[in-house]
């Protein structure tokens, strides 16, 4: 019942209050007059003073109205012009149709002039009393203070409720709706950067509350708007608008560190991307793609918002997987996808350059888990008949493996085996599944030979050469393809390390196959402590030889 009674004050708010017409100010005066007619019809008279007290009461009513009316529109006129200034001008513009701005002016100006009227109507009489017409008269004056306070307190209240910046963010949406089903998009995009205005004031004053308000808002625009679709992107051009004006709101809600609104844009940015995946436009997804994509790099890296970084990553996989799911893997949609982690690869290597723990980011966030759940999706059952675009994507990969390989600690690397791990081990019977996993995992060793980093070597074969055993077409595949890949071997021959990377799978493969639990030796005790007579005072002066001596055990 709250929200029922909630919902039409609001309706009447927008309707009535917020937007009204020539007409309806004449309406409301015509009203006001007539009001104010029958009060001073019908009013009995009830005055009972005489004449020095009637111009005295006249005069009080008059100087009291006209006092308060005009403190009253000096306070209210600075309020204004502090919430025009704070948040936009539009605020003068719904006072000026303020309905309410007439009735009040009727009465107060109505009743200050009756009393102007009467008080010089006043004659001098015999029985010092004034006369019927005269009583009521001032009688109908006293009914018309009374409801002048009430009609003051009442305008105070509304005035007050338009001052809130949310009641003018209702107000210009209002008008964008009309605006934009009256097919006037230029007017209806000029009403949301008027709200990208206030959502950029609140965040500056720190009013979170009202900058995810009108987010929030511009988000309900954007879903009311038409969608472009793959047939059609005539729209395209307006929703780019407003995704511009959201990167503007998110430019300066990170520099202010307000997360909750920085959150809530990265939110709805999110929702558009993923309901444009679904209308089937490549482009409008893209804008998407490109404006986190630009948020990270101008506003996130290098200012230690890592978990914001985080979730503009996870957004932009969520994203393409999405798109991947609702498309066949035509030419545009590999584009898409290449494009998507070109985006990603180059976070990446800003986030290893400016942030501390950028390495360990990157393996976790972007080149490990989430980047699986997109290859996957892109494999599907077809396995490595999807292998251009796969391949393609394996080597935007592998731009940022090879920083990894190279400075990284072996705890990171130890993300992306783990995925590995979990991606193939699953599917060891099904050779298309694991083919393009086989496929990058030859490269990153061969790579990480390269760089002579032994430790990831020793790592990436023990983590999956148990399991697989070595294939030579794919040997040869990737040796076939060396004048691709030997931009990752810094232009050297990529042949031999693909060779030697091949050889110590191979061989590590043999002897798993051998020792399936590791082979079994002695392990030889003696000598293992070699000063032993540092150690006399341990065993109270005698001669440590005697107990030291070691020996074998199995």
């Amino acid at each position: 019942m709250k929200g029922s009674f909630s919902m039409i004050g609001k309706k009447v708010w927008n309707r009535h209050l917020l937007h009204a017409s020539l007409s309806n100010s004449v309406f409301q005066l015509l009203v006001s007059l007539g009001f104010m007619t029958l009060i001073f019809r019908f009013t009995p008279p009830f005055f009972g003073g005489d004449l020095d007290t009637a111009r005295g009461y006249l005069s009080t009513v008059a100087s009291t109205l006209a006092t308060i009316l005009a403190l009253s529109f000096s306070m209210i006129m600075v309020a204004i012009q502090l919430t025009a200034s704070k948040y936009t001008h539009r605020v003068l513009d719904f006072f000026v149709r303020f309905p309410f701005n007439t009735t009040l002016i009727a009465f107060y100006f109505g009743t200050i002039f009756h009393a102007i009227y009467l008080l010089s109507m006043i004659e001098d009489h015999p029985s010092d009393r004034p006369s019927n017409w005269l009583a009521q008269g001032m009688s109908a004056d006293l009914l018309l203070l009374i409801m002048c306070f009430t009609a003051l307190i009442t305008y105070l209240y509304f005035v007050i409720q338009l001052l809130k910046p949310e009641t003018i963010v209702y107000a210009i949406q209002r008008e964008y709706v009309t605006a934009y089903q009256g097919g006037d998009y230029q007017e209806a995009l000029d009403k949301v950067e008027q709200i990208c205005d206030i959502a950029k004031k609140a965040v500056s004053e720190m009013d979170a509350v009202t900058a995810v308000f009108c987010v929030e808002n511009i988000a309900e625009m954007m879903h009311g708007a038409k969608l472009p679709s793959e047939d059609a992107d005539d729209v395209l051009w307006y929703h780019e608008k407003i995704v511009g004006q959201l990167i503007g709101i998110a430019s300066i809600s990170f520099k202010e560190r307000e997360t909750a609104v920085s959150g809530r844009i990265l939110d709805e940015l999110h929702e558009m991307g993923m309901r444009y995946a679904e209308s089937g436009s490549l482009k409008a997804a893209g804008s998407v793609i490109d404006a986190f994509a630009l948020i990270v790099r101008n506003n996130l890296v290098g200012q230690q918002m890592v978990n914001m970084i985080q979730q503009a990553v996870e957004q932009i996989f969520s994203i393409t997987c999405h798109v991947v799911k609702n498309r066949e893997m035509t030419k545009d949609t590999s584009r898409f996808v290449l494009s998507s982690f070109q985006n990603l690869g180059e976070i990446g290597k800003l986030v290893i350059k400016n942030e501390t723990y950028g390495h360990s980011f990157v393996a976790k966030c972007i080149v490990s888990h989430a980047f699986g759940q997109l290859l996957s999706t892109i494999i599907g059952p077809e396995g490595h008949k999807t292998l251009g675009v796969v391949r393609a994507l394996l080597f935007e990969y592998m731009k940022l493996a090879k920083r990894l390989i190279l400075k990284s600690e072996i705890i990171d690397i130890v993300q992306i085996t783990t995925w590995l791990r979990k991606e193939m081990i699953p599917h060891r019977d099904q050779p298309n599944r694991t083919y393009p996993y086989l496929y990058l995992f030859l490269l990153m060793t061969s790579e990480a030979v390269y760089l002579r980093r032994t430790d990831i070597v020793m790592l990436l074969i023990r983590a999956v050469g148990k399991y697989f055993a070595p294939d030579q077409k794919l040997l040869l595949t990737l040796c076939r393809s060396r004048l691709e890949i030997r931009r990752f071997f810094d232009y050297h021959e990529p042949e031999r390390y693909l060779i030697k990377a091949f050889v110590l799978w191979q061989g590590y493969h043999a002897y798993t196959s051998m020792y399936p639990s590791g082979p079994e030796r002695q392990i030889e005790l003696s000598g293992a402590v070699e000063d032993q007579s540092a150690w006399r005072d341990l065993f109270d002066g005698l001669d440590p030889e005697m107990f030291l001596g070691g020996g074998t055990t199995h």
